[in-house]
Parts: C-alpha cells; structure tokens; sequence
C-alpha cells in the first residue's frame, strides 16, 4: 500500500535476498519493463544511482552498504505509459515538449529530482501519485525559473499549472518529444498514464 503521511516507511532487507543493482533510472526503467511484458515479479533493485536514488536521499555505499546488514527495502511506485501501440514504464519522470526553450511543457514527477533540478518539491515515489506540471512560459520567465529549479523555488507560480494525478490521458495539437526517465522516445501525438502503487521494491 503506498505510504501515508506520518507512516514509517519500509523494513530492513531480509539477509540473502537475491536482487538485481540498477545505477540509473532507466536502468531500473528496463527491469521493471521486461517483468511486465514476461508477466513475472519485479524483482528487488538495488539502487545506487539516478533520479530515484536521489530523491530516496542518495544514500552513500554502493553496493557495499547494500550488502550490510543495515540495508532498507521499500516499495515503490511506477507509471505505465501507454504510447501508441507500445506500454513503457516510468520509475522517475516523463516530460512531453517540443523544445526546453519554446512551446508547452509538460511533466509527470515520480521523484523530485531531475538531475539538478528540483522540479516537483512535494512528489514522493510511494504516495500512489505522481505530481504533474504544465507551462508554456515566455523566454524570460523560463529562465528565471530555470535559475530557481536547484532548490524548487520556482513553485508556485501563477504560470504552471500543477496537479497530483492518479491517472491521464493527453492528446497534443502537433506531436511532442517524449522522455521516459531520461531517454528520448521519439515525438508522439498522445499518451495514456496509469500509476501502478508498490509496482516494485528496491533496496538502499
């Protein structure tokens, strides 16, 4: 069940559990794409780099502190995509534009972090949502927000739109370059979202 507020999250990982080490998002992305497309278990992740990693508090160690016997295991929540004809899964963040620089922006928020940016200060990958964003902002207000993104001060902002979802369903007027965890998907005209809450566990 995804985490509530005040919950205490996640239990010490069982010794001698067996799990895959993932150092990137789409790394992670891959794992949990090939369990569902074979209808198998996610298996554990061992995380120890990426977007999720950070946003779980980037803890130090590698796979040395994994191997102790102070490791944590918690459940984690994925989107499903729908693109097309094709189901990609999301562990991270999906962004939907034509340019960084021009046009709407569209982003789904997983974990807070994009690389440096703190894009999403509120969304947690265990409350069963993920955290959306919409803007088309003039050049000079992107910059300005570009600047604030490092610590999340450009929230909020009468300009971007922003909403926890469940779920969505999106058409586009001309086709937008998608990014799933930080790989480039090719340009679409729609996407179908689906948040799947404890879609698997990793191991910090």
């Amino acid at each position: 069940m995804p985490i509530e507020r005040g919950q205490d999250w996640g239990s010490i990982a069982p010794p001698g559990l067996k799990y895959v080490v993932a150092g990137t998002d789409a790394q992670i992305r891959t794992i949990v794409e090939a369990a569902w497309a074979s209808g198998d278990e996610v298996p554990p992740i061992a995380v120890v780099g990426g977007d999720l990693w950070r946003a779980l508090g980037a803890p130090a160690g590698g796979t040395e502190r994994i191997q102790n016997n102070q490791a944590r295991m918690l459940h984690i929540d994925a989107a499903r995509l729908q693109i097309g004809e094709h189901v990609f899964a999301s562990v991270a963040h999906v962004f939907c534009l034509r340019s960084w620089w021009a046009g709407p922006i569209m982003a789904l928020m997983n974990s807070e972090w994009r690389t440096t940016w703190r894009i999403a200060p509120k969304a947690h990958p265990n409350d069963g949502l993920l955290d959306l964003l919409e803007a088309d902002l003039p050049i000079g207000q992107r910059w300005l927000a570009r600047k604030r993104l490092r610590t999340g001060d450009h929230l909020p902002h009468r300009l971007i739109h922003t909403e926890r979802v469940t779920e969505l369903n999106r058409s586009f007027e001309r086709p937008r370059r998608i990014y799933i965890d930080g790989v480039d998907e090719g340009r679409h005209q729609s996407i179908a979202v689906t948040v799947i809450p404890d879609a698997f566990r990793v191991i910090l």
